[in-house]
């Protein structure tokens, strides 16, 4: 008998490494992909959906993608655009077509509702965004909790942050909603900033992509080079691989440890909030809410992600 498919749903707010991990997860023959909720992050949530849905066109992607919430639940929108300009998606070579005008109808926190309803006890939330979608839907639906399997999210740090000294920027950029959802009873599987930067690309991983000679591989190429060049001018200091750690953690768990903690996000501190409070002398000292990703094999994961790019983009 076939084992059944995992089913999925992405909350995302393209974003270049949230495009890999689009690409990775509709490749990926072992999941049924439901669906994907759009939020304000990298950039506010009308560029964010424009991106989803420039990257559904020119990847041919089936999944319906829901525009999402607009604002944090509390404070003003954070975004990333002083980093990554308007679009939230820099490039050094052919910007992205544009896709549809619109997608999916109605608002991503009901398509959501509606998905875990309908197949309760079954779908896992891949989380690579600030975290306003998930938190409402918990606050309208508190039912949901229960029908979760699992989220695995890419956000926080057990050490040091990178959008402030303390804080990881999905998580700087909706803190009151990430604590929601740290707080829901729902299994929890953190790759933060510590795990990431295992994870490095550099002008070689470039250079790879435009080997391969499609159009759809040079247009990414170009991606690719700015995202590397965000910590250089030039490309030559390697960059962490953010958000397609969650796609590549589905397809080969092996590559990847953990060590159980309880998280708290920090909300009030001068200096620290938004901040992932990692407290690893559990079950003495707090009880166990999330399995904090520790170790992978960083140069084996960034091969896999590389030979399923060229197997994708021929």
């Amino acid at each position: 008998m076939d084992k059944p498919l995992k089913k999925i749903w992405l909350d995302t707010d393209p974003g270049f490494d949230d495009w890999l991990t689009m690409l990775l997860l509709g490749s990926n023959p072992d999941i049924e992909w439901l669906g994907v909720s759009v939020v304000a992050g990298n950039a506010p949530v009308d560029i964010t959906y424009d991106n989803a849905l420039r990257i559904k066109a020119n990847d041919g992607l089936t999944v319906p993608i829901y525009r999402g919430c607009e604002e944090p639940l509390a404070g003003v929108i954070e975004t990333a655009q002083r980093i990554l300009g308007d679009s939230g998606m820099p490039t050094t070579g052919e910007i992205l077509p544009p896709g549809a005008a619109t997608d999916a109808a109605g608002h991503a926190v009901d398509a959501l509702i509606a998905a875990v309803r309908a197949h309760p006890g079954q779908i896992t939330i891949m989380a690579i965004a600030p975290m306003t979608n998930l938190a409402t839907a918990l606050s309208r639906a508190p039912d949901i909790a229960e029908k979760i399997v699992e989220i695995i999210l890419m956000g926080g740090s057990t050490d040091q942050g990178n959008h402030t000294a303390a804080a990881e920027f999905n998580i700087y950029a909706d803190p009151e909603a990430a604590a929601q959802v740290f707080n829901a009873g729902i299994p929890l599987r953190m790759f933060g900033l510590n795990l990431c930067r295992q994870l490095l690309v550099t002008n070689v991983e470039v250079e790879r992509l435009r080997a391969i000679g499609t159009p759809r591989a040079q247009r990414l190429a170009g991606y690719l080079e700015a995202y590397v060049r965000i910590r250089s001018a030039d490309g030559s200091v390697p960059m962490p691989m953010y958000d397609p750690v969650v796609a590549l953690y589905l397809e080969a768990p092996q590559l990847f440890q953990f060590q159980p903690a309880h998280v708290a996000i920090e909300l009030t501190g001068e200096l620290t909030r938004g901040m992932t409070v990692c407290e690893f002398r559990v079950p003495r000292r707090a009880a166990i809410n999330t399995q904090v990703a520790m170790l992978a094999d960083g140069p084996a994961a960034i091969e896999r992600l590389m030979r399923r790019l060229a197997a994708i983009l021929v």
